[in-house]
């Protein structure tokens, strides 16, 4: 609730500082278009075609932000970059605007242009800027108050544990995060802390951060091993919760994992992904974008398969999504009905469970078509790891527990590991292609994704599918 609180917040005021904005320069743009210095609070409304331009200024303005990746973060916001931020979505959306609506107008002295341009920099920067900072330094104030705070567990009850309640408890302000007690993540480890803050074992971590809503969990274990964290992220990668630990020397040496800090702890944020939040919006509005323009382009081909595959064309499994979360994907029929009966069997290259039609979709990777469907509701992304079931998943990671951290994106119509490796038939191969798609978890960006793309188009066209 605070959050969506908060990102409210944003938007309203983002909206009205447009809105006051371009006001301002409508009027201004009016004086200097007369040639008059007879201000009227006429010329800051709108007339003829700017009437159905002002209510869209706030909708640009607000999907420009939301690209930038500004509403990913909503507390503890840097001023410095929170300045940065504002001033380059002002000068791009600005430009834009000017381009698209101010160019036209029909002036006498091309100088109004100019005018126009830095007077809509200026004054909507300054607005936006003053409202946000106005709302960042009250929520900062609020947080060091301790009226504002984030439930937090401790994994561990060991000296490592110790330490950290013991830094945060000296800070002399409230750094925002409530540890509201201790979790046990083995028997092994010597107890330092107050017992009345042990809260219970590992065994009952979803209870605990369900009854005490928790949104933050540290694993502070003395001599922290790999599958430690990844039975945790295991364990709770579906809650919605941001897991941290704090790292030894070496792991902090050597660690890719994207970087935090803890009131000047280091931590390694397990939840956190390699895509700046720009990218994050970029890769989301791209997957739009173009799963709309593939489900019009593409709307003859579906209706031939529905016809061709007459009877359930169109086929949904339940897949394992982002944060664990199960979901529906959605596929064209290539095999016959009731290939598994009940049972999850994965296909192989001379299965004979295929159609004849069915082969000739899996060449080509038309089978998966409807799943632009999945990445319009949000559910998928265009690249990204493959969406596995849990059934499968549970054989995987007990050969590969890291295989969890790929649950932190949304999974893909296409993966890194689908073009290096292609498909898997066994749970041995799908080890192995996860491997890739661990690579592509640790340097995520754009450029990989087209990068991708371009290799799945050569695959489809050669039809080197299976």
């Amino acid at each position: 609730m605070k959050d969506k609180i908060q990102l409210y917040k944003y938007l309203c005021f983002d909206a009205i500082t447009a809105l006051i904005a371009w006001a301002i320069v409508n009027g201004v743009r009016t004086m200097d278009v007369l040639r008059t210095d007879d201000f009227r609070y006429m010329y800051l409304l709108p007339e003829y075609n700017a009437k159905i331009v002002y209510p869209l200024i706030p909708l640009f303005w607000i999907t420009i932000y939301w690209l930038s990746g500004y509403y990913n973060t909503l507390w503890f916001k840097s001023r410095l970059s929170e300045f940065v931020s504002t001033a380059i979505s002002t000068v791009f959306g600005s430009i834009l605007l000017f381009f698209f609506i101010l160019i036209d107008d029909p002036v006498s002295d091309y100088t109004v242009f100019l005018h126009s341009l830095m007077l809509l920099m200026g004054v909507h920067f300054c607005l936006t800027y003053a409202a946000r900072i106005t709302i960042t330094s009250l929520s900062i104030t609020r947080i060091k108050r301790g009226e504002i705070g984030f439930n937090t567990l401790i994994l561990g009850v060991g000296v490592k544990a110790a330490k950290l309640i013991e830094d945060l408890k000296s800070t002399p302000k409230s750094t925002g995060y409530i540890v509201k007690g201790f979790v046990r993540v083995s028997a092994s480890e010597d107890s330092v802390v107050d017992e009345k803050m042990v809260l219970g074992d590992i065994s009952q971590l979803r209870d605990i951060i369900s009854d005490l809503e928790v949104c933050e969990i540290v694993i502070a274990k003395n001599d922290i091993t790999e599958n430690d964290i990844y039975a945790v992220i295991g364990l709770v990668g579906d809650m919605g919760v941001k897991i941290k630990f704090i790292p030894s020397r070496y792991q902090l040496i050597t660690g890719s994992v994207k970087l935090n800090t803890l009131y000047g702890i280091p931590v390694i944020d397990l939840s956190a992904i390699k895509m700046s939040d720009h990218e994050v919006c970029m890769k989301r509005a791209l997957d739009i974008l173009v799963s709309l323009i593939i489900l019009v382009v593409f709307s003859p081909l579906y209706i031939l398969f529905l016809i061709l595959i007459w009877h359930k064309p169109i086929v949904g499994q339940e897949r394992i999504g982002i944060h664990g979360k199960p979901f529906i994907m959605y596929k064209f029929r290539s095999m016959i009905i009731g290939a598994e009966n009940g049972t999850p069997m994965l296909a192989s290259e001379c299965d004979s469970r295929i159609t004849r039609l069915g082969r000739f979709m899996r060449k080509y990777r038309l089978d998966e078509l409807p799943q632009f469907y999945n990445v319009l509701r949000g559910e998928m992304s265009i690249i990204g790891p493959r969406p596995e079931r849990k059934y499968f998943i549970d054989q995987i990671v007990k050969v590969a527990p890291y295989y969890y951290m790929l649950q932190n994106v949304k999974p893909g119509i296409t993966s890194w590991g689908m073009v290096k490796f292609g498909y898997a038939n066994t749970v041995d191969k799908m080890v192995e292609r996860a491997a890739y798609d661990i690579i592509y978890l640790e340097n995520a960006s754009l450029l990989l994704d087209a990068k991708i793309s371009i290799y799945t188009i050569r695959t489809i066209l050669t039809g080197k599918g299976m």
